[in-house]
């Protein structure tokens, strides 16, 4: 256990120089359009709310909020593992002859490469938002119970999608469409279940989907019940994961990739 531990951190540290290969100014231009692109969605909620747009009763800073820390967070909400560019261009193959778990390495990989966007994005943002006099503060503790199932769901879901994309024969970009297109609003990282009409949101918030970024920004925001969204997050880890394992496993003989 200790020697698995050690491993995976030494990858994690790995993962993190990996990320500065381009240079600083490179990573430096990518965070700089990421804020810009949160700066305009805050200007967006800020013109609908003094417009008097029914928000279903959310306030002003709720919305910043909940915005704020959809990308603060993103790594966390919305997870990436490199599975799917590893199975095309055939590093996936080379996971199989190293002394550890493919899952396992590919937690490590992904999780060290959130360290830079977490230092050098989240941590200014979060400091430039205080300074701007939005109150930060956690409406519910179950915020940090929630997220760490979020972060759990989210390597399940994301395996489940390479064992799609294995099944469809290495159809990336088909794969990638339609992951895009489910999770741009049925995780609610972009608009908060709670300002969707005709009681969506209340649905959407219970799919596996639902429960990845909007159960622990509703929860963070105080527009969540966590003896409904924690439950929910529970049940889902508790189907997702022995689905993800079976189908990696179940899959691997149907893996192609370049180079064989």
């Amino acid at each position: 256990m200790k020697q698995s531990l050690r491993a995976s951190l030494a990858t994690m540290r790995l993962c993190l120089k990996e990320q500065s290969y381009f240079g600083f100014a490179f990573l430096l231009g990518q965070y700089l359009l990421q804020a810009c692109a949160l700066g305009a969605l805050l200007m967006i909620w800020r013109s609908l709310f003094l417009q008097g747009a029914d928000l279903e009763g959310m306030t002003l800073n709720q919305l910043y909020v909940y915005t704020i820390l959809s990308t603060v967070l993103a790594p966390l909400l919305h997870v990436r593992t490199p599975a799917s560019n590893w199975l095309h261009d055939g590093t996936m193959l080379g996971l199989y002859q190293r002394p550890a778990g493919v899952l396992t390495q590919l937690a490590a990989h992904t999780i060290g490469a959130w360290m830079m966007r977490l230092l050098c994005l989240s941590v200014p943002v979060l400091v430039i938002a205080l300074l701007c006099g939005v109150d930060l503060r956690p409406r519910s503790l179950w915020f940090f119970v929630s997220l760490p199932l979020a972060v759990s769901q989210g390597f399940a879901v994301d395996f489940l999608f390479a064992c799609l994309l294995i099944r469809m024969r290495n159809l990336e970009w088909c794969v990638h469409s339609l992951r895009e297109a489910l999770t741009a609003l049925l995780t609610g990282a972009l608009i908060p279940f709670a300002a969707l009409p005709w009681g969506l949101g209340r649905l959407l918030q219970l799919l596996p989907l639902g429960t990845l970024a909007g159960a622990p920004l509703a929860l963070y925001t105080g527009l969540g019940q966590p003896g409904l969204l924690v439950p929910a997050q529970l049940v889902w880890n508790m189907v997702l994961w022995p689905l993800a394992v079976y189908g990696f496993a179940a899959s691997r003989e149907r893996m192609v990739s370049y180079g064989g």
